[in-house]
């Protein structure tokens, strides 16, 4: 079986990555699902509630994004023949893989219940707390339209220009991924259905960037987990990450840091989210403060998602 897909198949938490229309750099963390019966020609994908459809926006127009799984825990601690590479000290080895992205608005969640639903339950537990039953699903109806992004075309296999492994990421509140604009002579530009894909790597921001109010700062270093030297990125750069509880996932809280990349330093323009940040348990208020916005959030997407793809009269 491809990497990419039995990577995709196994691990809990996964990446989606692409260029925006403005040329800067985007990256989300996906619940990886595939869609299809068949594992060997399942289809790669990622289905998100309407709640993050302003997330995904800039996709929609994008020619080409990339597919990842580099965080540690979801990748495989036993070897499988001809299935993964290993990485220093025999760990498994992260995978992505470019290609072309097709949009499915499933604003009436019939394909995600029907397709995707029973995967989503068993990786992501707290959506068992909204669509484990059918009384479940009709009082949480909101929670079923989705977004489903889909990796088109074959999957590159080994050796392809699209895909490429990459160490995996140990350390959530350091280890990043640092995602860039491809330069015009990169051989993935070279093919047609990859062209506008970012180009992938898995670095190391250093242990101040654990720290409280370390990433705050300015510039900071960033290292290759590879070893291998940095290409520098003028603008566009940016450094992903996120961790969350295991193994309920109740808090997956992520982190970005955006800038341009000179000499293995980071010179950071914007900021979301905080590496190393406390994830806590959530007491029962928070918890219901949370569900609300969710199910508002969700109504708010939906409700967009359906007056654009409504025919004009």
């Amino acid at each position: 079986m491809n990497r990419l897909r039995e990577a995709w198949r196994r691990a809990v938490t996964a990446e989606l990555c692409w260029t925006n229309p403005d040329g800067s750099a985007a990256a989300i963390a996906v619940t990886p699902v595939l869609r299809g019966s068949d594992p060997a020609s399942a289809t790669v994908c990622a289905a998100l509630p309407y709640a993050r459809a302003g997330e995904v926006e800039g996709l929609r127009a994008a020619p080409a994004a990339v597919f990842a799984v580099t965080d540690s825990r979801s990748l495989p601690d036993d070897t499988e023949s001809g299935t993964r590479v290993s990485g220093p000290g025999g760990a498994a080895s992260g995978i992505a893989a470019a290609g072309g992205v097709r949009i499915v608005d499933d604003v009436d969640g019939e394909l995600f219940t029907e397709e995707l639903l029973d995967q989503e339950l068993v990786k992501y537990p707290p959506s068992r707390t909204l669509a484990d039953s059918v009384l479940l699903r009709r009082e949480n109806w909101w929670w079923l339209p989705r977004i489903v992004v889909e990796l088109t075309g074959p999957v590159p296999a080994a050796g392809h220009p699209g895909e490429k492994p990459l160490p995996a990421r140990t350390d959530p509140t350091r280890h990043a991924l640092l995602v860039t604009t491809a330069p015009s002579g990169a051989e993935s530009q070279r093919v047609p259905e990859l062209r506008g894909a970012p180009e992938l790597r898995s670095v190391d921001l250093g242990a101040d960037s654990a720290r409280s109010g370390a990433a705050a700062s300015d510039v900071m270093g960033v290292r290759e987990l590879a070893g291998e030297p940095l290409p520098a990125a003028s603008a566009g750069a940016l450094a992903f990450g996120y961790d969350y509880t295991m193994p309920d996932l109740e808090r997956w809280e992520a982190w970005s840091l955006a800038g341009t990349v000179e000499r293995e330093r980071l010179a950071v323009e914007t900021r979301t989210g905080s590496p190393g940040e406390d994830l806590t348990t959530l007491g029962l208020l928070a918890r219901t403060r949370r569900h609300r916005a969710l199910a508002k959030a969700c109504r708010t997407g939906l409700r967009a998602a359906q007056r654009r793809l409504q025919p004009a009269p």
